[in-house]
This record gives C-alpha cells, structure tokens and sequence, in this order.
C-alpha cells in the first residue's frame, strides 16, 4: 500500500508541475470607460499594461486597437488559448476632492468564461499603487493557471534595464508610494495627500546597456505640500519661486537608488524660513 500510495503521489507532482511552470500568455485590450476625465483613464491604461508585464511568468500581447484611446465598450475579443484581459473605470463624484474610481478587472479565460474583481479607489494614484494585486488576484482566478509567484529580485550593480525602473518605490520618509512608469513619466505621493507628476531620465549606462545613474524631476506647478519637512509657514512662502525639485541617482549593487535630493531645506539665513540645499536618500523598489 505504502509504495502504490508513493507511486500515485509522484504521478500527481508530475501531472502539475507543468501548469505552475508554464508562462501565461495575456492579451491587453486596454479599458472601458465613459468618463470625460480623459487624461486619467489614458494614463491608467498604460500603468495596467506595465503592471502586467511586471508580473512574472505573464507575457503580455498589446491588442489595443489604438493604444492612445481608450474604449467605449466591451472589446471584441479573438477567440484563442490565450488569456484576454481589459478593465472598466467608472468614475462617482462631482468633484476631485469627492472622486471616486470603480475599477472592474477583466480576465477571459480560452474556455469564453470571464473573470473579473472590483476594487474602488479614493483616487486616481490609489489605483496606480493598488492596481497590480488585483491584476493578479483576477489571473489567479483562472483554472489550471497558478497565481503568478513575485517578482524574482532585481539585479543591481549593472545589471539594472531600463524597464526594471518602472514600478512602485519607497523610501522618503514623508512618501506613500513614488510609482515610476514606462515612457519616462512619474508620480510622487505624499502622505500629507499630494501628488507631484515627474519625468525618469536615464543620465548614464554601461557597455552592457543597464542603467547606473538616474534623475528624477518634479513636472508640472509648485506646490507647498512637495516640502512635508518644512514648517507650513516657511513652505508657502518659498514654494511659488522654487526650483523643481530633481533627485539625481546611481544604482546600487542591490538594486536600489542611491543618491541626492535637491530641495527646498530649513534655513536660518533666509527671509522665507528655507533655501534651495540637497540631502541623502535611498529609494528601494517595492
């Protein structure tokens, strides 16, 4: 009995390595919505397809009939043994400050049944950092496809590509989340609830192509809340005339950024309360 119970055992290991092994194959239609905050829904539509692409063992296929428009209905989906997937953003309130984002994933399955998970956010850059676990959440929903494993860790010390800068990072104090996206383009999130847009420029690489060092900027108009560390008053009073901010970066052995901050800093010699000065961060991919 105990070498038939043996024989079935390695029989049934066997039988289901090769769905856990085998690489899923996801075809992106991009998202339906009606709202008229265009810009948005744009914008979340090229983070799914990253957080997609950033999912171990998935290979993405872009299906989007014009990846610069988003849709106004369900998409037609081709028939194959790949995995569709699209999202749905409807937007509830009448303003941004009562704004909410319900998000439905969408995930159908070769044998025509559909998947899916909704989520609401309280704002748009809620669904830049909560998206991808409910991208995965629906694709594990599948039969016979396992739940994608995280992410292996990324390779520092020049072993870094371009495209391993997209994703989520922390490591500033006064941050929530700083989401980098494909395309060169940004988000800092505070914990005080602003939200800066920057740039991601690659400054240098070596023979090989991977990325030693990196800058950062701030996009877009001036605003007090980009300086938690000062005093509110000091802030406000320097923030309209300040410099973007820029975070210049090298990348480390361990995959990290390690650099400078050139901000607004306290200062006792200025009318403001502040002056333009620099200091030491890190920021580590989530």
């Amino acid at each position: 009995m105990n070498k038939l119970t043996h024989v079935l055992t390695a029989l049934i290991l066997i039988a289901a390595y090769p769905l856990s092994a085998a690489p899923l194959t996801v075809d992106y239609y991009g998202v339906v919505s009606r709202s008229s905050d265009t810009n948005i829904i744009k914008m979340a539509q090229d983070i799914f397809l990253t957080q997609l692409k950033s999912i171990d063992q998935v290979s993405v296929d872009d299906k989007r009939p014009d990846p610069a428009k988003t849709l106004e209905a369900a998409p037609a989906i081709s028939r194959s043994s790949h995995v569709a997937f699209y999202a749905e953003i409807a937007a509830d309130g009448t303003d941004s400050e009562s704004m909410e984002w319900k998000c439905t994933f969408n995930a159908v399955a070769a044998n025509g049944k559909t998947y899916g998970k909704t989520e609401t956010y309280d704002s748009y850059y809620k669904i830049l950092v909560g998206a991808k676990g409910a991208i995965e959440d629906v694709l594990g929903q599948i039969p016979q496809v396992a739940a994608p494993p995280p992410p292996p860790p990324m390779q520092g010390g020049g072993g870094m590509k371009a495209e391993s800068l997209a994703g989520v990072w922390g490591g500033e104090p006064h941050t929530d989340k700083i989401v980098l996206l494909r395309g060169g383009r940004g988000f800092v999130i505070f914990k005080n609830g602003a939200s800066m847009n920057v740039s991601v420029t690659v400054q240098g690489t070596d023979g090989s192509g991977n990325v030693s060092k990196v800058e950062v900027r701030q996009v877009g108009k001036p605003n007090a809340s980009f300086y938690p560390a000062l005093p509110r008053e000091a802030a406000l009073a320097s923030a309209a005339d300040a410099n973007p901010i820029v975070w210049r970066f090298t990348v480390t052995a361990d995959g990290a950024l390690s650099g400078t901050k050139t901000t607004l800093v306290p200062s006792a010699d200025s009318a403001t309360g502040a002056a333009e000065g620099t200091e030491s961060v890190l920021w580590v991919k989530k």
